[in-house]
């Protein structure tokens, strides 16, 4: 492996990019060179409605020049990385996917239609509204809080994203794929780690105990051991 190995990120639905400090610093002890791509108006501002064919375009701009890149997508940012690799089966060297996006669940509609319902509750209970972080916490616990702190062409470009969803052929996928998962993961539950690696011929799915949706974040010694252990020469 030579030490200047670019592993480029795709991270996932979030506005700043703190969870990856330690991770990224792992990874390049290891010899790595870790490239985070920001996403346009989430890391990047954009006040543009993004849908998967615009984010894929983006990202074939990001990875201009490479030769048979690797890349590293968490949770929204694998949904893309899969649509990538799907549309350009010959274009990527490896991809790896943590806690990816990318499986159509009911569970995103249960929770806009809880959404709905606590908004409802909210309008007869004007006392909760004011009682401090209330609200917060039960858009956590509804799995809401992304949509509700999006500005509004970001609910659309999310609701863009869950319809791409449909799109994505697994079985179509080429490229190798390695999967890492956290075992507790309640957004994008293990159940949908373990259909890609059923669908995706070779994939390999780790699993990382104790780790939620995140475990980059939380356990980033162990899923930089992984990716040094299947990142090729």
């Amino acid at each position: 492996m030579e030490p200047t190995q670019k592993l480029f990120i795709i991270h996932g639905w979030t506005y700043n990019l703190e969870k990856w400090t330690v991770i990224t610093d792992l990874l390049t002890k290891e010899g790595f060179r870790p490239v985070q791509l920001k996403v346009p108006g989430l890391a990047s501002r954009s006040k543009k409605v993004w849908d998967i064919d615009s984010y894929m375009a983006w990202l074939d701009q990001q990875l201009e020049g490479e030769e048979h890149p690797i890349v590293i997508g968490h949770s929204n940012g694998g949904r893309i990385a899969l649509a990538y690799a799907q549309k350009y089966p010959e274009r990527l060297a490896q991809l790896i996917l943590i806690d990816s996006a990318g499986i159509p669940n009911d569970h995103y509609l249960t929770a806009k239609l809880k959404l709905k319902t606590l908004r409802g509750v909210s309008k007869l209970g004007q006392p909760v509204k004011r009682v401090p972080g209330v609200r917060r916490v039960f858009y956590k616990i509804i799995g809401a809080r992304d949509y509700e702190q999006a500005p509004p062409n970001m609910k659309k470009t999310m609701a863009n994203m869950l319809a791409a969803d449909k799109t994505i052929h697994l079985r179509s996928i080429k490229t190798p794929v390695t999967l890492v998962w956290g075992r507790n993961d309640s957004t994008t539950p293990l159940r949908d780690g373990r259909l890609m690696r059923r669908k995706i011929r070779g994939a390999k799915l780790f699993v990382v105990e104790g780790a939620r949706h995140a475990p980059m974040a939380t356990h980033p010694q162990k899923v930089a051991q992984i990716i040094a252990k299947v990142v090729q020469p």
